[in-house]
């Protein structure tokens, strides 16, 4: 199970590197030409339904080490990124909520949960990783490219493309840990519950010691 922690963990990390990477990009283009306008990728049109559904599966590369989980992906357009993580295909270990108001971690299997605004979070105010960051990344409407985060299979979706398959590389010193993240049976499903009950048995901690807890296991 620890593993599946920390795949989680990974996970987010990488998602927080990519966000902070393109921003970063996108405001040096901005300052370096303010003249020239942007012209968004066909592919980048933003898809017109509200919601997106999908089963997702999810592989941690690290050297010849890897660990693979089932789970869920659901979106609703400028209100929630939900991230469920499963294993044995039936008992949800982790959750990520991403709202426009809060990011909220739950790890089910330590019952213990973080859930603050972006700027009370550290590692999210220096990355500056707000909501609409990441939804543009999983809604496929991110303009500026990514060496770190490559989307690929396309689908047709609410009369728009979607990617269905996503690696995403992980820096991690001298080495490099890979993400791939691969959905299937896209949906715009929006009978679901868009916001995440903690239960009161759950503990709620500082980021900062969850996420101390998770990286010291070993992969």
């Amino acid at each position: 199970m620890k593993n599946r922690y920390k795949l989680l963990i990974l996970f987010l990390c990488a998602l927080l590197a990519v966000s902070c990477g393109t921003k970063k990009r996108a405001t040096a283009s901005v300052a370096a030409d303010t003249a020239q306008t942007q012209v968004k990728p066909a592919d980048a049109i933003p898809q017109e339904e509200a919601c997106v559904t999908a089963k997702l599966s999810l592989t941690l590369l690290n050297g010849d080490k890897s660990v693979a989980v089932g789970g869920a992906l659901r979106m609703k357009r400028d209100d929630v990124i939900q991230i469920s993580l499963v294993t044995f295909g039936i008992l949800e270990v982790a959750r990520i909520e991403a709202t426009p108001d809060y990011f909220l971690l739950v790890d089910k299997m330590g019952k213990q949960y973080v859930k603050a605004a972006y700027n009370d979070v550290p590692f999210l105010k220096s990355a500056n990783v707000d909501f609409r960051t990441l939804q543009a990344y999983f809604w496929n409407e991110q303009t500026a490219p990514s060496p770190a985060w490559e989307r690929s299979d396309f689908v047709s979706l609410g009369g728009r493309t979607f990617p269905t398959r996503h690696i995403i590389t992980i820096p991690r010193g001298s080495k490099q840990t890979r993400a791939t993240l691969t959905l299937s049976n896209l949906r715009n499903d929006s009978d679901w519950e868009t916001r995440t009950q903690v239960s009161a048995r759950y503990r709620e901690v500082p980021v900062d010691e969850l996420m101390t807890r998770i990286m010291t296991l070993t992969m």
